[in-house]
């Protein structure tokens, strides 16, 4: 071969691995004229490179599928969910939302009269214990409030999407958790309430009658908030009357828990 250097000597002594024979071929057959023969191999930094294109394109493709399982996911979430949340503007002007307030306000007002019904079977009650007429309002209004706090986190989860509507793993994890909140929180506040009656100058029989109304009040109230929305959003209502609906609930539901817990503690304590 003309232009390539000969074979040493000592070739037929000690056999080059075939590789030291073929590289000079090579490089002879890709050599450009006037040049000397050079075999060109692609660099560390080139092939690095390709690599990390490579990778890049998986992470892409794969960041794609996700996008793609999330897109579907809201569009299924949006089409289960369509006509349950009132827009706040539908071109309808001031009056569009209006009908649909006020009946829902004005069935709220007749539920919440039932109270004062209850009031008035339990007229002995309050003659006898005018110190639980005095906190009624007191326990009334931590029912409703604490239904109301539980409700607002739901609806908004359900806004959001983290909580579903359908019972799922995670909607009862959430409502197993609220769960466990209601009794703190209504441990919490019987400890408040009872010191603000004490501090009230009541007897301890007072005392103890309103504290133990005011844990079920609480505990309950917490319960219904967190269902109330998610069985108005499976009957195909706005969940946002969830907020309005658990204070008369609580409204109704703490009297009628007062009246019937207080008798059992006076008696208890009585014997």
């Amino acid at each position: 071969l003309v232009g390539l250097p000969s074979p040493p000597a000592t070739l037929g002594r000690h056999r080059p691995p075939l590789v030291m024979l073929v590289l000079p071929l090579v490089a002879h057959a890709f050599a450009t004229p006037g040049r000397s023969p050079v075999l060109r191999l692609p660099s560390a930094a080139s092939v690095s490179g390709r690599l990390d294109g490579a990778q890049s394109a998986a992470t892409l493709a794969e960041e794609n599928e996700l996008l793609r399982a999330r897109v579907a996911e809201l569009e299924e979430r949006a089409e289960s969910t369509e006509g349950l949340c009132e827009l706040l503007d539908d071109g309808g002007g001031w009056t569009s939302s209006l009908r649909t307030r006020a009946s829902w306000l004005l069935g709220l007002l007749v539920c919440q009269s039932a109270s004062s019904l209850v009031l008035a079977e339990n007229e002995s009650l309050l003659l006898e214990h005018p110190t639980v007429i005095f906190f009624m309002t007191m326990l009334v209004g931590a029912g409703g409030n604490a239904g109301n706090q539980a409700a607002v986190r739901i609806i908004r989860g359900l806004a959001t999407g983290e909580v579903d509507p359908r019972p799922t793993q995670r909607t009862r994890s959430i409502v197993s958790d609220e769960l466990l909140r209601a009794a703190v929180l209504a441990f919490i506040l019987v400890v408040a309430g009872f010191v603000r009656v004490v501090a009230f100058d009541a007897t301890l029989a007072d005392a103890a009658a309103i504290s133990a109304s005011l844990f079920l009040i609480v505990s309950t109230s917490v319960v219904l908030g967190t269902l109330l929305p998610l069985l108005l959003q499976a009957a195909k209502i706005d969940a946002a009357h969830a907020s309005t609906t658990i204070q008369v609930v609580m409204d109704v539901l703490g009297v009628l828990i007062t009246c019937s817990v207080a008798p059992l503690v006076f008696g208890a304590l009585a014997t």
